[in-house]
């Protein structure tokens, strides 16, 4: 499935937006709404419309229930920080529910908070599981402020009670007399705590005064209560002589221990939940985020590479153009030399004859002979004709030049000769290849190899020479304001460009390291500059959008990376650059055959 990448952040915002519990809101600096989701306007049972131009808190103000000041929230806008606070409202169903409001502040290009985004989450769960916890210590302190107390004491031996008090009547439900039988409180004790509350008072009573102990204890109905038992040793002659105590009825505590444990392990589920959920929710907004970036980040490549294209084929258009209306003014110059050459040799000839056979004019003849300088104009105006010849011809290459650049008639994928497209890109340069004041001329070396007619896109590729060549001639010039002239005479600045047809498992070495493959018949195209040469960090980079090294204004950082395009998605073909100290080279393989894709 195709992905519209251009659609894309829409789309993600959008399913956020319609989220039915995701309350969305911005408004600018003030707090006035500017935009709300349709969740946000079915809570608050206001419509859009109306709800635009609105106070948003305001508006909370009216619809929610919140311990919130004005002054707060003033305050906390005029700081232009992000904080939180919580509200409740009723829902239709009269259950009332809880929201936890985000605001966050955006910030302009200045730095300048100019928005609020408000994101508000449903807490009722936590807010639900909260007010259990506090209901539960409620009933926790009411059952411990009415704890109730059983005195008792007993022979040290066999725990044979010799005092209840009678408290134990209501606390058990038995008689007093039947805490006195022999072995009762033994036999009343659960199975399962029978032998460790036995072993814990044998443990205690050698090295202990008193020792608390918690076990259950069977009532007159039949029901096991839970008791603690509060005991103190008396002892005489290092001897124990008597256990005092008393029994409190922690059955209360126990169920309100039981119910806590509950309800800490339902908060910690809840809380767990909660965690993981926040965690989730965190992880898919930064995934979202990313994603938004990545896809501005791509709008912003493709509008700038749709730019710089659309300004190429403008280009192209009024290169195309202005050859257009000067090739028929030139032709017809071009095309009338020639005659106009004949028939002044005609004139001169005649001339000619004339002083043969009247070798002596009258007066007034003779004088405007020797002021035009007869003689001269014989000697000169064949020169001139001749340069005039000679200057046209320039033109027409050069009018031929910029028709085979622009290419505007081959706009798809047509069999071309790339040498064309080579020199016509090299006549377009040649005001900067030629010497300047200050800076020598840069020599051009044509290795061309004997290449069959290619099939491909020739406006595109030339575009291809123009980006590499100007970029080493800009190379060029930078390298020789940092050399002296006897430095420049001993390494003149050279541009060599290689062709070469490959046929079937084609490959080409680049340098001493890379190397490009290809299984078709191929077209390879280096160009090489002796200049200063690339670190290995600009050349791993060159082909990425927006980077340059050149000055502000010198550079988009956009040819290289619209010329790799151009070779490796157009194409099918690869570029690729090595450069060392003094050698810089980019190798082109484009097949001699484009492959038939479907869009």
């Amino acid at each position: 499935m195709v992905v519209n990448s251009v659609n894309l952040p829409l789309t993600m915002f959008n399913a956020l937006a319609n989220r039915a519990d995701l309350l969305m809101a911005l408004t600018d600096r003030s707090g006035r709404i500017q935009w709300v989701n349709e969740a946000f306007a079915n809570l608050a049972n206001i419509s859009t419309d109306l709800l635009i131009g609105k106070k948003f808190f305001t508006v909370l103000d009216d619809n929610f229930q919140s311990n919130i000041q004005p002054a707060y929230i003033h305050e906390q806008l005029l700081k232009s920080e992000n904080f939180k606070f919580e509200i409740s409202y009723l829902s239709k169903q009269q259950k009332e529910h809880w929201l936890l409001v985000d605001v966050l502040p955006i910030h302009n290009s200045e730095g300048i908070t100019s928005q609020y985004a408000v994101i508000a989450n449903d807490i009722t769960l936590r807010k639900h599981t909260e007010k259990d916890l506090a209901q539960t210590q409620q009933r926790l302190k009411r059952l411990v402020e009415g704890v109730k107390l059983v005195p008792w004491e007993a022979e040290p031996n066999n725990h044979q009670f010799t005092y209840v008090g009678p408290q134990a009547i209501d606390l058990f439900g038995y008689k007093l007399e039947d805490w006195y039988q022999p072995e009762f409180w033994y036999f009343h004790i659960h199975p399962e705590d029978r032998s460790l509350v036995l072993e814990y008072h044998q443990l205690k009573s050698k090295t202990e005064d008193d020792y608390i102990i918690e076990y259950r204890l069977l009532t007159a109905d039949g029901n096991w209560i839970w008791v603690k038992d509060i005991v103190n040793i008396v002892r005489s002659g290092g001897k124990v002589i008597q256990l005092l105590g008393f029994i409190i009825d922690i059955s209360g505590r126990k169920q309100t221990e039981f119910s806590l444990q509950e309800a800490l392990s339902r908060l910690a589920q809840a809380n767990q939940y909660l965690e993981t959920r926040v965690q989730q929710r965190t992880i898919a907004l930064i995934q979202e985020k990313e994603k938004l970036e990545q896809t501005l980040q791509k709008l912003q490549q493709t509008q700038r590479q749709l730019i710089q294209s659309e300004k190429m084929s403008s280009l192209g258009q009024l290169v195309a153009g202005v050859a257009h209306e000067i090739n028929n003014p030139v032709n017809f110059i071009y095309g009338n030399i020639n005659p106009a050459t004949e028939y002044v040799e005609d004139l001169l000839y005649l001339l000619q004859c004339y002083q043969r056979h009247y070798p002596n004019p009258n007066s007034t003849l003779q004088s405007e002979i020797e002021a035009i300088d007869i003689d001269f104009i014989f000697d000169d105006l064949p020169k001139l004709l001749a340069s005039m010849k000679v200057g046209a011809n320039r033109i027409r290459e050069i009018v031929l030049s910029l028709r085979t650049f622009s290419r505007l008639d081959e706009a798809e994928v047509k069999e071309v000769n790339i040498h064309d497209g080579l020199d016509s890109t090299l006549m377009i340069l040649q005001h900067r290849l030629k010497p300047k004041t200050g800076s020598p001329p840069i020599e051009v070396i044509k290795e061309y190899g004997q290449l069959p007619l290619v099939e491909c896109y020739a406006g595109q590729l030339n575009q291809v020479f123009m980006n590499i060549i100007v970029n080493a001639i800009d190379a060029l010039e930078e390298y020789n304001q940092k050399r002296s002239p006897e430095e420049i005479l001993a390494n003149p600045n050279q541009i060599t460009i290689f062709t070469e047809f490959r046929q079937g498992d084609a490959s080409i070495e680049i340098g001493e390291q890379a190397d490009i493959s290809n299984s078709q018949s191929s077209i390879v195209i280096r160009i090489i500059d002796n200049g200063p040469g690339m670190s290995e960090t600009v050349s791993n980079r060159l082909f990425d959008p927006f980077f340059t090294t050149k000055e502000i204004g010198k550079g988009t950082g956009l040819g290289l990376s619209i010329s790799y395009q151009i070779i490796v998605d157009r194409h099918q073909g690869q570029i690729e650059c090595y450069s060392t100290p003094g050698h810089t080279e980019f190798a082109i393989v484009i097949p001699q055959e484009q492959r038939q894709t479907k869009v």
